[in-house]
C-alpha cells in the first residue's frame, strides 16, 4: 500500500526526463545508503540555513560615527592605454584604495585564530562578506569596466582596507586649441552612490597615491607621456537614494596631464606640407607664357593642402575652436592662393605689352614669397597661441 502511494505522489509531484543524462544523478542517490542520503539533505539545509542567517545579520546601513563617516582613498595609475582625441575619451588601468573604520567588524584574533579576515575575489566579497562598504562608481565611465580583481581585508580593531583594479574608459573634455603641441588635462570621477557628504565623504591621502608602471614598462600611450598625476577629493551634485533624489555627494577627482608627442605629426604633416609650398614658389623661375604650366602647379599644390587637411580634421573631434594647426593650414592656403593671382596678374601684364613689370613682380615674389613664410608666419602663429 505505502509502496502504490509512494509510486503516485512521485508521478504526480516531478516530472519526468527521457534523456538518460537527466536520470544519472538520480539513479545514483537512490543507490546511496538512506543514512548517507539522509546527512546529505540535512547538509544541505544547514548550508541554507547558514547563508540565510549570514544576509539576515548583514549590516547595511553606514559604520555609526558623530559626523560624517570618512573613506580614506588613494588611487594607483599602471598605465594610461589610449587617448582617443576624436571621441574625447580616454582608457586606463589602475587600482582604487579605500579604508575605513568600522568598530562592529572588531574581533579578538585569539578566538578567530587568525591576524585579520581576509576575503579575496568577487565570489567571497559578495558572498561571504556581510558588512557594509562604500558603493563606488565611475561617473564619467564611458563603455564597460573590466574589473580584474578585488580583496577586503579586516584588522582586529574594525579598520577595513579595500583594494580593486580594473580598466576602465572615462569621458574628458579635451582642450585642442594649441593642436598639435597641446597637453590635456584628463580626469577620472569617482562618486559615492546613493549617499551626501554629510553622511559619508572621501579623503584623499597622499600616502595611497602613486604612479605603478607595470613590468617595467613606462606610463603613457603611443604619441602621449605623462606629466602629472594628482588624486583630490571634492564635493559635486550627485543622485542620492532619498526623497531629495540629488544632493551633494563626495567625489574622488583623478587627475592625469598627459602631453602630446608632437614629432609625429611635425613629421608627417608640418614638414612635407612645408616643403610642397615651398616647390610652389618655383613658379617664379618658369617661363611666362607657359601660364596653364604654372596654375597647374599651384592648384596641385592647393589641392594637397586640402588632403592634408582632411586627414587632421579625422584626427580631431568637431569642435568650433581655431588651433594652431588650423592657424598654420590657413597660412598655406593663403600663400598658395597669393601664387595663383601673381600667375594671373603676370599673364595680365604681357598680354598688355608691360613684360617688364612682370619681370620686376617675378624678382619681388621670389624673396617675398620666402620671407612671409619664414619670418611673418611664425610671428602670426605666436599672436594666434597669444589669442587662444
Amino acid at each position: 500500500m505505502y509502496a502504490s502511494v509512494n509510486h503516485k505522489l512521485n508521478e504526480h509531484s516531478v516530472p519526468r526526463r527521457t534523456d538518460k543524462s537527466s536520470r544519472v544523478p538520480a539513479i545514483l542517490i537512490r543507490r546511496l545508503p538512506k543514512l548517507l542520503r539522509i546527512r546529505l539533505r540535512l547538509a544541505c539545509l544547514l548550508g541554507l540555513l547558514v547563508v540565510h542567517v549570514a544576509h539576515a545579520e548583514a549590516r547595511t546601513e553606514p559604520p555609526p560615527s558623530d559626523g560624517p563617516v570618512v573613506i580614506k582613498a588613494g588611487f594607483m595609475l599602471y598605465d594610461v592605454n589610449d587617448v582617443d582625441v576624436a571621441g574625447e575619451t580616454f582608457e586606463f588601468e589602475g587600482a582604487l584604495l579605500l579604508t575605513w573604520q568600522d568598530p562592529r567588524e572588531a574581533f579578538d584574533p585569539v578566538e578567530a585564530g587568525v591576524q585579520e579576515r581576509v576575503f579575496k575575489g568577487a565570489f567571497q566579497f559578495a558572498e561571504l562578506f556581510n558588512g557594509w562598504w562604500p558603493q563606488v562608481f565611475l561617473a564619467n565611465q564611458s563603455g564597460t569596466t573590466d574589473r580584474q580583481g578585488v580583496i577586503l581585508r579586516i584588522e582586529p580593531d574594525g579598520t577595513i582596507w579595500y583594494l580593486e583594479e580594473f580598466d576602465a574608459v572615462a569621458e574628458s573634455p579635451m582642450q585642442l586649441r594649441y593642436f598639435p603641441f597641446d597637453q590635456q588635462h584628463l580626469e577620472a570621477h569617482f562618486k559615492l552612490l546613493g549617499y551626501t557628504a554629510s553622511d559619508v565623504r572621501f579623503e584623499a591621502v597622499d600616502g595611497y597615491s602613486n604612479m605603478l608602471p607595470q613590468q617595467g614598462n613606462e606610463i603613457g600611450s603611443a604619441g602621449w607621456t605623462i606629466d602629472g598625476f594628482a588624486v583630490v577629493a571634492g564635493e559635486d551634485q550627485s543622485a542620492i537614494a532619498a526623497s531629495q533624489a540629488v544632493g551633494t555627494g563626495s567625489t574622488l577627482r583623478v587627475d592625469i596631464v598627459a602631453k602630446r608627442q608632437y614629432g609625429y605629426l611635425v613629421r608627417v604633416v608640418v614638414l612635407p606640407l612645408g616643403l610642397i609650398v615651398m616647390l610652389s614658389w618655383s613658379i617664379f623661375w618658369m617661363d611666362r607664357e607657359s601660364l596653364s604650366n604654372r596654375m597647374d602647379i599651384s592648384f596641385i599644390a592647393l589641392l594637397t593642402v586640402v588632403a592634408f587637411q582632411i586627414m587632421v580634421e579625422q584626427a580631431l573631434p568637431a569642435i568650433p575652436d581655431v588651433t594652431l594647426m588650423a592657424g598654420f593650414l590657413a597660412l598655406n592656403y593663403l600663400l598658395i592662393g597669393a601664387t595663383i593671382i601673381i600667375n594671373l596678374r603676370v599673364d595680365h601684364l604681357d598680354r598688355s605689352g608691360c613684360r617688364l613689370n612682370g619681370d620686376v613682380l617675378d624678382r619681388r615674389c621670389r624673396w617675398i614669397f620666402p620671407l612671409a613664410y619664414f619670418v611673418i608666419s611664425p610671428l602670426l602663429l605666436i599672436a594666434l597661441a597669444a589669442m587662444l
